[in-house]
């Protein structure tokens, strides 16, 4: 349903670009790609479990969730294949728990149909040397078998539980195997921090359902600012063409679908209708924006050369603007008042650096 929701805005975009010059076309097609791409593909992350069984995978899920989606009763619990942890509206986390005693031939199967996106190695300050040495040799026996399975070659996260970061940095850089694929060690306690980790050594097709089911703000305005940064460039692109009116139901869509999707981003619903009415509640209806389009236009009449790269930076900036302000809104959670303040100053900052 998701996926038909987003296929349906995006090839309503599509054919309202068909109606600019030809010129036109490859460049803000090549814009909406990457978008609709990252919306499409949008999948579960799949993270694979390494380290000390003591180790509680409750607290890990919990923390990257913000909230009680696994219970303690689970932990005992170790099935040799993937698990689904979901928070309704917001999104699943898909984990196979691959640490001892689970046996390499048990979980063959799991890590040879799918490829693990990330690998989780977990310490515990209790942990000793023996045990921490078994550790070691399990987590370098399943990364191996993972890599003669897949080209994927997934990254390793380092989580101390409660111990001394230093005691998990030092253990995993003991081992070639594994101190090549370390990218960092982020203790259980820095949660958001941890939610960002991951998310940057995920595929980009998983790092979306990351931002949405941790609800880390950072991480899902990095996400819309790639949205923001896009569209932007689309309507500025489709208003600097000489083609009066013809253009406002191209602008007006690609704004309401880029609002539509920051509040997807956000871990809300995505409705291309709602993302319409926030264009309104802003004051950024098509009204508004015809006064701006045309009156940038006629203000440049004596000079019409300039006349399309003015019309252009103008909404440019007001979709800008209009971002900016969404984000505040969804992702923020500032008040529509406010939103509008925001809407209302960066289209002004946007058009000073323009000019």
């Amino acid at each position: 349903m998701k996926s038909n929701v987003f296929l349906s805005l995006y090839e309503k975009l599509e054919a309202l670009v068909q109606r600019l010059p030809e010129g036109l076309r490859a460049p803000i097609l090549r814009e909406i790609t990457p978008i609709k791409t990252l919306f499409l593909l949008q999948r579960a992350p799949r993270i694979v479990l390494l380290g000390d069984r003591a180790a509680s995978r409750t607290a890990l899920i919990n923390a990257i969730f913000g909230t009680a989606v696994a219970r303690d009763g689970e932990d005992a619990l170790q099935s040799a294949s993937w698990q689904a942890f979901t928070q309704r509206g917001r999104g699943t986390l898909r984990v196979l728990d691959a640490r001892r005693p689970a046996p390499l031939a048990s979980l063959s199967r799991a890590l040879g149909t799918e490829a693990p996106d990330l690998y989780l190695f977990l310490h515990e300050a209790a942990s000793g040397k023996r045990g921490l040495a078994d550790d070691l040799d399990h987590a370098t026996s399943v990364v191996a078998f993972a890599d003669r399975s897949h080209e994927a070659r997934a990254k390793i996260v380092g989580v101390p539980m409660n111990s001394d970061a230093v005691l998990a940095f030092d253990a995993l850089h003991g081992r070639r195997e594994l101190a090549e694929r370390t990218s960092s060690i982020v203790t259980l306690t820095q949660a958001g921090l941890l939610s960002e980790s991951i998310a940057v050594e995920l595929p980009p097709e998983s790092q979306l359902e990351m931002a949405r089911l941790s609800g880390n703000k950072e991480l899902q305005k990095q996400i819309a600012q790639v949205v923001i940064k896009s569209v932007t460039a689309m309507c500025a692109a489709v208003a600097a063409q000489p083609i009066p009116l013809a253009d406002f139901p191209i602008l007006t869509s690609l704004q309401a679908g880029m609002v539509a999707s920051i509040m997807h981003v956000s871990g809300r619903e995505m409705s291309a209708k709602l993302g319409a009415q926030f264009l309104a509640a802003l004051g950024a209806n098509i009204g508004t924006g015809l006064v701006l389009r045309e009156g940038a236009r006629a203000a440049v009449k004596l000079v019409p050369v300039w006349g399309s790269a003015i019309s252009g930076a103008v909404a440019g900036a007001g979709t800008y603007a209009i971002g900016r302000a969404a984000v505040a809104y969804f992702i923020d959670g500032v008040s529509l008042a406010d939103a509008r303040g925001i809407f209302r100053r960066k289209r002004k900052e946007k058009k000073l650096l323009k000019e």
